[in-house]
């Protein structure tokens, strides 16, 4: 499966359906997989906004497609990031929706995958909990629906309005935490939890999306770091949550996870920080932090630790990298250092909240041989 990615960027939030189809007219509307918008428009609610952008880009390829509305501010002066994936190769893939939620089906025969779109909860103005678990049954559905297990999931985007905020003593993130191990406990996770990210957004709600994938062989691999401690084996000191009837349920997820594909190999790196162990480091300078977080993913991906965990020594390099910042007026010091990094890729940068107050910065990405 060889996928490309087209980016462009809309100054102008307000004016996006003029501009979406200017977009796809040089991209070949049949290869279309999937579509990733990042941004905010203060003066239209997100179920609108997502609504307007499906039907735009319904218009512009006569088709519908995944598409995933990341409701962050965009930097450094707004407006919508607009990421267009599609399949190089021959690959093909059959677009379905199921109550209300478009996913893609791509099957080979020995490998299938699912193509998820971020599903939002229907009420924002529900408890985390609630919205929670309406969102897992929606992705259960579609999972089971065409021969999935809860375990198939490889990659999983976690979108928390106020990740670090308190209701009723309970934090969201950790809310949030405690719904999706109740959710994984269907799973016997053989092959290790998705690679993940939990970041926050600028609205209230919980948005879930997914990459799931299944092989006759064994095509799957976890890749942790020996620099940190699995998040999945935190201790109950570093999570949060002030109330009484606390699960403390740790994040269920692994750092990286590679998949072994018909056309080679695709690595999803979660949402990384600058930790160590379990401790955050760095905490007061968003540039050091930038610097750690980098160290962690070079060393994550590298051929040396793949061989650890089972992988060939691949070389991977990224085809996508989205930086999230805390405080708007680091952008440009975390800027210089990831693109010295990482020069000449694409690169969203946005301001959310990570999950530890006093992480700055986080980095996710995807990798391809």
């Amino acid at each position: 499966m060889g996928l490309k990615i087209y980016s462009s960027t809309i100054e102008e939030a307000s004016n996006f359906s003029a501009n979406i189809q200017n977009l796809f007219e040089n991209i070949p509307s049949d290869r279309v997989c999937g579509v990733v918008v990042c941004g905010v428009n203060c003066t239209i609610e997100y179920h609108q906004l997502l609504s307007c952008l499906k039907t735009s880009i319904y218009k512009s390829l006569g088709r519908r497609v995944p598409v995933t509305l990341i409701p962050q501010y965009l930097l450094p002066n707004g407006g919508l990031s607009i990421d267009i994936y599609t399949l190089e190769d021959d690959t093909e893939i059959s677009i379905k929706e199921s109550g209300g939620v478009c996913y893609g089906v791509i099957d080979n025969g020995d490998q299938s995958m699912l193509f998820i779109e971020a599903i939002p909860a229907s009420d924002f103005t529900q408890s985390v909990k609630n919205q929670s678990q309406e969102v897992f049954d929606k992705l259960d559905a579609i999972l089971t629906k065409h021969g999935f297990a809860i375990d198939d999931i490889v990659r999983q985007w976690n979108y928390i309005g106020n990740i670090v905020s308190h209701k009723d003593g309970k934090q969201n993130y950790q809310q949030f935490n405690d719904a999706r191990t109740h959710y994984y406990r269907k799973g016997a996770w053989q092959n290790g939890y998705p690679a993940a990210t939990g970041i926050g957004t600028q609205c209230e709600g919980i948005i879930v999306g997914g990459i799931a994938f299944k092989s006759l062989n064994k095509s799957v691999y976890p890749i942790d770091n020996p620099l940190q401690i699995a998040a999945h084996s935190y201790s109950k000191s570093v999570l949060i949550d002030n109330a009484e009837d606390a699960l403390k349920s740790t994040p269920k997820f692994e750092r990286a996870k590679l998949i072994e594909t018909q056309k080679g190999a695709c690595c999803f790196v979660s949402g990384t920080a600058a930790i160590r162990g379990e401790k955050s480091i760095h905490t007061t300078s968003a540039k050091l932090q930038t610097s750690m977080t980098i160290e962690n993913i070079d060393y994550l991906v590298s051929p040396e630790n793949l061989v650890r965990y089972g992988c060939k020594p691949y070389s991977l390099h990224f085809i996508q990298l989205q930086v999230f910042i805390k405080n708007k007026e680091d952008y440009d010091e975390v800027k210089s250092v990831v693109e010295k990094a990482y020069p000449q890729l694409p690169i969203v940068y946005t301001v959310a909240d990570v999950c530890r107050s006093e992480l700055l910065v986080e980095i996710e990405g995807i990798l391809i041989s």
